[in-house]
This record gives structure tokens, C-alpha cells and sequence, in this order.
């Protein structure tokens, strides 16, 4: 037991300049954090439009003190009437690990650790008053520690509103950490993730805990996050693609990928060398490294690891390649939330779509229906990183498949062995109402590239609209979420709750789909419901 330390006010400060690493990869066993992102939400989302929740909109659970910190995302707290603590474990954010805090994979701390425990500790000083609050009560994680929002109380404004995952974040010392059903304010913290690794802060600096190892290494990662159907049931249809694009050979024997999770790490074996252009295919699920493709890896895991989007709340997660020594090297996250633009935009072009099949054998009548997407560029294009949806069915490409400048690529819904120019959806039967429908071509990032609406007439004239997105100027990502504290608020070194921030409709920085849409709304004036600061870019 802890004696109840005396409530005070909170007067400390913190500088905004430490870097932060945005979304991580838990590949291998299930975590907490992946059985929730992958559960289907038992209740609606009270929060459809989830870019305009205001943090008092979530419920407070509990008022206390706290007692100690434990890391950068943990903390001992002694709610008011209590003599007793608890651990509670901070929703919308993810800091890495430290020695002897359900660290099982490591035996030292991970880069940024100590900086995230400093920044925390900084914030919540033993006695530091503070409000917790969850959507619901029940939600709990590792050894059923609460989950919760932290707000410490604020002198210059008599409130609880300095956000404790907001400092963290845009410190750039946390990853976010979403669950499907306390995804309230995880959009906001979305932005502050990637602001911060836009501007290279904390944990996104290779550099921030010390020299790296192999500073010459480029590698990219792309995950493919939506196995189809039921992810669970195809653990395997999840991957990492981890490319060379440097000049240069990379050894990544002991190097690490993982998600936005803490419990289960994939650590790539010995002899990992990559050329340039080479390239692994880590599949979450389990199997045989180097069979069927001899570049195939695996994970391990029973069960899908990857969390989907979701149209009624933000939902998304990362994969991170972490070095030997625990510093972040390359990201890929998803859904995108700052400069939403991608380099195929206005290049690959959904150019037909026949939904007619005529064919009593379902089989056949599959391979009647297909997509024709055409590269309008004059550069050949490499299709990994994008897919095409219809309704809630996904195809991804055939891994480093490629459509040369000016050529097309067929994608039949049914079954056959791909080809330079053709490939099977995989489908036993038809899939595309003759009636209408569209079908898309999105990026893992869920930004749309091209479309093509069709609809029959009742003269059984078939019309097609085809909608190609072309590349408008990026919103400035250094601009895309700063903020101006309005005169009465006196506590300039720390982030104030955010309040409502809506954007203006015309957003070029959407990005989206009408089916499988999770909107990006990231630049526009924003001013807070309760007038303590507004956004802008």
C-alpha cells in the first residue's frame, strides 16, 4: 500500500522538441492490442465524425492523484477518497519499453524509453492532481490495468485539460495506440504522431540515441493490413513488404519489425542480406520461411495481428523496422491523416470494368467479369502498396508486380495463373452487380487513386464514370497541426485538451473512398469548443 500523497497544483514544464516514433508492428503472438483492434465493436461508435470530439465528451471515470510514475505510458494513481493505487495504462499512445516493465523481448531499455519516463514524470510529479477518463469504465488491458485518458490539472485555467498523450506524442516519444472501442480522441493523436515524424522528432531521428547502426540503409516497409473477410481466418493475407531502395547492401540479421504493440516482435534471422531493390515478405500468420516464395517470412501468430480501418471511428495501426539497438530506421502507418497524396495519383487509372457474365458455370461467369487499370504514366509502376475494392472485397497485387509505362493490367475475379498483363481476383464465382456499383484502386494508406462507377440502364446500356485522382500540392506537413493559444490560457509549455476541430468540406488533403472511406481532414481553421487555443495550417 501507498500512503495518499497531499493534492497540489501542477506548475511544471516540458520542452515540445524530443522526437516521436509513429505506429509499430506487433507481429507474433496476440496481443491485448490486437484482440480489441480486430474484435467487431459490440455497440455504435458514439462519435461518428470522429475529427470533432472534444475530450470533455469522454466520460471521466475516476478524479486522484498521482502516486509514481512507471514508464513513459504508465503510471501508479490514487483516486480521491482512496488510500490504495492502481496502475493505469494511457489510451491513444504507445511509448517504448523500459527494463522490467512487461518487457519480455528485451533486456535493456528501448531507444526513447527513458526520454518517454522523463517527459511523463515531468508532466505527473508524485501528488500531481489528475482526471481520467474512458468511453467505458470496464476497459482494461495487461493484468487488467485501466485504460484511460490523463488530463492534469491546469493552474492558468482552473481546469484538468492539459493532455498528458498529446505532450508524449508531440514530443515524438509514442506511437499511437488505438482500440477499436476507446478510439474517441485517437485521430487527434494521429496528428500529432505524424507531425512528429514529419519534422524528425524523438524516436522518428534515427540519430536520438546515438549513432546508427548501417547509416546508409534505406529500407521501406508497406503493409498489407486487410487479409479479406475474416482476417483471423487468414492470418497470412496480412503482410509486411521490407524493400531496399538504396544503392547500397543491407544486413538485417537481428533487425526488428512490429507493430503498434508491445508483446511479440519479429526479428529477422541471420543471413538477412538485402541488394538493392530486394525484398521480404514478412506474413503475420505461420509457415515455412522460404516456401512458397523463396523471400517469404513468418511471423508466427494464430491470429490476425494488423488492425483494419473503420468507417465510423478512427481505427489504424503501423509497422516499424527498429535496428539492433532499438532505434526506429523506417514506418508505414495507416489510415493517412497528413499530406494524403500519393505518387500514383493521376498515373494508374481504373480505364473498364465489365461486371456481365453470361456463363451458367460460376467459374466461368467469374472470369467474364474483370478490371482493366492502365499505367497513363511514362514510367513503369511497381503495384506493390495498393489494391482494388469493391464493396468490403479487397484484392492486392501479386507481390512486385509492375505495369510498364502506357500498358494495362487485367484483374479477372475468378481463378488462373497470373501473367505479365492478367491476374485472378481468386473468386469461385461472380463478384460485380450488373446492376451498378463502382469499384477503386487505393494505397495501404487508404488514399484513392482512381475509380469507375458503372450503372445499367433499363435499355441494358451499360454507362461507366471513371474518377482519377490527380496530385494536388501536399498540405505542408510541418503546418499541418500547430497550434496558437488564444490570450486567456497562461500555460504556453504545455498542450491544452483539444477541443472541436472540424475542418471546412473542401479539404484538399481528404483522402478516401466512398466505400471503404476513412476521411484524412487535416488542414482547415479549427477553433476549440472551448476557446482555449485554435488550429491552422
Amino acid at each position: 500500500m501507498y500512503s495518499r500523497r497531499s493534492r497540489r497544483h501542477f506548475s511544471s514544464s516540458t520542452s515540445h522538441r524530443a522526437r516521436f516514433a509513429v505506429m509499430v508492428l506487433c507481429l507474433g503472438a496476440l496481443s491485448v492490442v490486437s484482440a480489441v483492434a480486430h474484435a467487431a465493436p459490440s455497440t455504435p461508435f458514439p462519435f461518428p465524425d470522429y475529427s470533432t470530439v472534444d475530450y470533455t465528451q469522454v466520460p471521466i471515470q475516476e478524479t486522484g492523484v498521482v502516486d509514481v510514475v512507471a514508464d513513459g505510458d504508465t503510471f501508479r494513481f490514487i483516486e480521491d477518497g482512496s488510500s490504495s493505487y492502481v496502475t493505469v495504462r494511457l489510451l491513444g499512445i504507445n511509448t517504448p519499453e523500459v527494463r522490467g516493465f512487461y518487457n519480455k523481448n528485451r533486456d535493456e531499455d528501448m531507444c526513447g524509453a527513458v526520454a518517454a519516463t522523463g517527459v511523463l514524470a515531468s508532466l505527473l510529479p508524485p501528488g500531481t492532481p489528475v482526471q481520467l477518463r474512458s468511453l467505458s469504465k470496464e476497459s482494461a488491458g495487461l493484468d487488467y490495468r485501466p485504460q484511460r485518458y490523463a488530463f492534469a490539472w491546469n493552474p492558468a485555467t482552473s481546469q484538468y485539460d492539459i493532455d498528458v498523450q498529446a505532450e508524449l506524442a508531440s514530443a515524438g516519444l509514442a506511437t499511437l495506440f488505438t482500440l477499436s472501442n476507446e478510439a474517441a480522441l485517437s485521430y487527434s493523436y494521429a496528428l500529432y504522431v505524424a507531425n512528429a515524424q514529419a519534422a524528425g522528432r524523438g524516436i522518428w531521428n534515427p540519430r536520438f540515441c546515438g549513432p546508427p547502426e548501417q547509416p546508409d540503409a534505406s529500407i521501406s516497409l508497406i503493409a498489407h493490413w486487410n487479409a479479406g473477410r475474416n482476417d483471423n481466418a487468414n492470418p497470412n493475407g496480412e503482410y509486411v513488404i521490407v524493400r531496399n531502395t538504396g544503392g547500397t547492401v543491407v544486413d538485417l540479421s537481428g533487425w526488428i519489425l512490429r507493430d503498434s504493440g508491445s508483446t511479440a516482435w519479429f526479428i529477422f534471422p541471420n543471413g538477412s542480406m538485402l541488394t538493392p531493390d530486394d525484398y521480404r515478405v514478412v506474413h503475420v500468420g505461420q509457415g515455412t520461411p522460404g516456401s512458397p516464395e523463396p523471400r517469404d517470412l513468418y511471423v508466427g501468430s494464430t491470429t490476425a495481428l494488423l488492425a483494419n480501418v473503420a468507417r465510423d471511428r478512427f481505427t489504424g495501426d503501423g509497422v516499424y523496422l527498429l535496428d539492433p539497438s532499438t532505434a526506429f530506421r523506417s514506418w508505414f502507418d495507416w489510415p493517412c491523416v497528413v499530406d494524403c497524396t500519393d505518387p500514383a495519383q493521376g498515373k494508374l487509372t481504373i480505364t473498364d470494368v465489365n461486371p456481365i457474365a453470361t456463363s451458367k458455370k460460376p467459374s466461368r461467369a467469374a472470369n467474364e467479369e474483370y478490371i482493366i487499370i492502365k499505367n497513363t504514366s511514362k514510367q513503369e509502376i511497381n503495384l506493390d502498396g495498393y489494391y482494388v475494392a469493391y464493396r468490403s472485397a479487397t484484392y492486392p497485387f501479386v507481390i512486385n508486380s509492375r505495369i510498364p509505362a502506357g500498358k494495362t493490367l487485367t484483374v479477372f475475379i475468378g481463378k488462373g495463373v497470373p501473367s505479365t498483363r492478367t491476374q485472378y481476383w481468386g473468386r469461385e464465382g461472380p463478384l460485380l452487380r450488373n446492376t451498378s456499383g463502382t469499384v477503386e484502386l487505393l494505397s495501404e494508406r487508404n488514399v484513392l487513386i482512381s475509380s469507375k462507377k458503372w450503372l445499367m440502364s433499363s435499355g441494358s446500356t451499360l454507362f461507366q464514370l471513371t474518377r482519377s485522382t490527380v496530385t494536388l500540392a501536399p498540405v505542408p506537413l510541418g503546418a499541418a497541426l500547430r497550434y496558437e493559444r488564444l490570450p486567456r490560457v497562461t500555460a504556453p509549455n504545455h498542450h491544452v485538451a483539444a477541443g472541436s476541430k472540424a475542418p471546412p468540406a473542401a479539404c484538399p488533403g481528404i483522402c478516401g473512398s466512398s466505400r471503404r472511406e476513412v476521411h484524412s481532414k487535416c488542414c482547415g481553421a479549427h477553433l476549440s469548443s472551448r476557446r482555449h487555443h485554435r488550429w491552422w495550417i
